[in-house]
């Protein structure tokens, strides 16, 4: 049987925390540093004192966010993020100027102009050009007959009898008569030759 062959000599150490005598492999005697978890977390709580970046002030934290720690409140946290790390972008849809961070990349100020851009784009697929045609109320009455009585009825008719092609050319809103009586005008319903 092949595989890695450890060491079953154990190397002694003391916990860091509480100085309790313990056994570990030879291959973690390098990074053991706890007896246990606990100590562990107990050590992670322990408090340092720290200087705040903004205001100069000390401040305690827990010494698990030793790294982390550099301002002694949100106050001086916001003082300290203003205008750090922000770029001016210019909106796609209003032209607006606003600020952002350079790793968001964005290209619209307000969910309401990403809204109202892709509005203005028509890429609808066969199954969502009724709907894309309904949600700018383009679906009111019927182009041929004027029909407007129940628009929920209305339907969508491709001129050239490909589903495929969803363009606004393409595309005419029928009522069910009309509809059917398009249809009737390229399909043999029964009628003798």
């Amino acid at each position: 049987m092949s595989g890695i062959k450890r060491s079953r000599v154990k190397i002694e150490k003391y916990c860091r925390q509480c100085n309790t005598q313990f056994f570990v492999p030879n291959y973690r005697k390098n990074i053991a540093v706890y007896c246990s978890r606990n100590c562990q977390a107990l050590a992670s709580r322990e408090k340092i004192i720290t200087t705040c970046v903004t205001c100069g002030n000390e401040f305690t934290h827990i010494s698990s966010r030793a790294n982390k720690a550099k301002y002694c409140s949100r106050s001086c946290y916001h003082k300290g993020q203003k205008g750090k790390g922000s770029i001016e972008y210019t909106c796609q849809h209003c032209d607006k100027k606003f600020l952002g961070s350079p790793s968001h990349k964005r290209k619209f100020c307000s969910r309401a102009c990403v809204n109202k851009s892709n509005k203005s784009v028509w890429n609808p697929s066969f199954i969502t050009a009724r709907k894309a045609m309904a949600s700018r109320e383009m679906i009111m009455k019927c182009n041929r007959c004027g029909y407007s009585d129940c628009p929920e009825i209305l339907g969508v008719h491709h001129r050239d009898r490909n589903r495929k092609n969803n363009n606004l050319e393409n595309l005419e809103v029928l009522c069910p008569n009309c509809h059917s009586l398009e249809h009737r005008k390229h399909i043999a319903h029964g009628a003798g030759h």
